[in-house]
């Protein structure tokens, strides 16, 4: 019989820096797929903060990369996230719905205050 390594119960690396280039290489080291999404979506932010003259489209941008960083560098956190985005997006039960978004929000919550 084999046994399973057990799973980190601590972060896979520390929170970066609030900026975009440290949450960059922690995405980099979390999930290589969701890089070119950040890429994708810091293009976006400073093409927008450009057109518009305001700062608000990076500043939105570094927040959320920063919750989603916060979520993913915990294995266990980034599980039950992503089953709770997917009781919100398919569940017919608007109880369960409603609950699982309660939980969304605070894991983001917990992920913010690291």
């Amino acid at each position: 019989m084999t046994e399973r390594a057990a799973e980190p119960v601590g972060p896979l690396l520390p929170m970066p820096e609030k900026t975009p280039a440290a949450l960059r290489v922690a995405v980099g080291r979390l999930d290589l797929e969701a890089l070119g999404r950040f890429d994708q979506q810091w293009d976006e932010a400073m093409r927008q903060a450009r057109d518009e003259y305001t700062l608000t489209p990076p500043r939105a941008f570094v927040e959320h990369w920063w919750a989603w960083v916060g979520v993913a560098r915990f294995p266990r956190r980034l599980a039950r996230f992503r089953e709770c985005e997917r009781i919100v997006s398919e569940s017919e039960d608007r109880a369960e719905r409603r609950a699982a978004a309660a939980e969304l929000a605070s894991l983001l919550a917990e992920a913010a205050a690291a």
